[in-house]
């Protein structure tokens, strides 16, 4: 049975609000009553700020916060290990230490990503072996691993694009990945939430070339191989970062 959005939505808290999802999610017809302060309120490199915020009457938190630009992560590895790794410690402490004091226990949501696979020969499985490419990759796996060390969690693995904003006019016929547009993951996101789904899931949808996912949303855009784009750049470009995701299809099965 899906629970009421209102209720749950009414004490629920969403960090990282400025960022590409969580912006689209504080906008989402899904997520009204949900409470989105800026990082000048909430940072999470201010334990203080953290502790003041989850002392409310909090029962679920969204965190969509960290440093994702892959190239930048590889150049500046202290500041992605900060923003990803550390933070989120500091987030699960609390957390755990509210949901010790507290009667309402406190839901984590984790926005993962496919990096955290090897990406190399897709239908990747939620209890597989995670091999990461890319130092973000490695980041958000090692953000999962403090995630784990709480009951109740949600981790969402997943890879999408909004396409209200793409920023490039080509896309790789030979890179399969399961990228799923941004709308249709925040959605997903509220199935997930109020049907109180826990631990690992992999979100998006089955594997094709970006070029025919993209294809569908921009008529125009180009073909592009995928050695054209790693001849220029030394981080490592997507093989198959494709996903298993029997897992959500069932829960999409169930919902009807």
């Amino acid at each position: 049975m899906i629970r009421n959005s209102s209720q749950i939505y009414k004490n629920a808290l969403l960090i990282g609000g400025s960022g590409k999802l969580g912006s689209e999610i504080a906008k989402s017809k899904y997520f009204k009553n949900i409470d989105a302060p800026t990082k000048k309120f909430l940072n999470l490199k201010n334990k203080k700020q953290i502790k003041r915020y989850l002392s409310r009457d909090i029962n679920l938190v969204i965190n969509c916060s960290g440093y994702t630009e892959i190239r930048k992560c590889e150049k500046f590895k202290k500041k992605a290990f900060d923003l990803n790794v550390i933070t989120t410690r500091n987030l699960v402490r609390e957390i755990i230490y509210q949901n010790k004091m507290k009667v309402r226990k406190i839901k984590l949501i984790q926005i993962s990503s496919d990096a955290v696979y090897a990406m190399t020969n897709g239908n990747y499985r939620e209890n597989g072996r995670c091999n990461p490419k890319s130092y973000y990759g490695l980041c958000k796996l090692e953000s999962e691993k403090v995630v784990k060390k709480m009951n109740n969690y949600l981790i969402i693995r997943t890879r999408f694009f909004n396409k209200k904003n793409f920023r490039y006019n080509d896309a790789a016929t030979d890179i399969y990945s399961s990228m799923i547009e941004l709308n249709n993951l925040i959605k997903y996101i509220d199935l997930l939430i109020k049907k109180n789904i826990k631990g690992i899931i992999n979100i998006g949808q089955r594997r094709n070339s970006d070029y025919n996912i993209l294809k569908k949303y921009f008529k125009k855009i180009k073909k592009i191989s995928r050695l054209s784009i790693q001849e220029k750049t030394n981080t490592f470009i997507t093989k198959d970062a494709s996903m298993n995701i029997k897992k959500f299809l069932k829960i999409l099965k169930k919902n009807g």
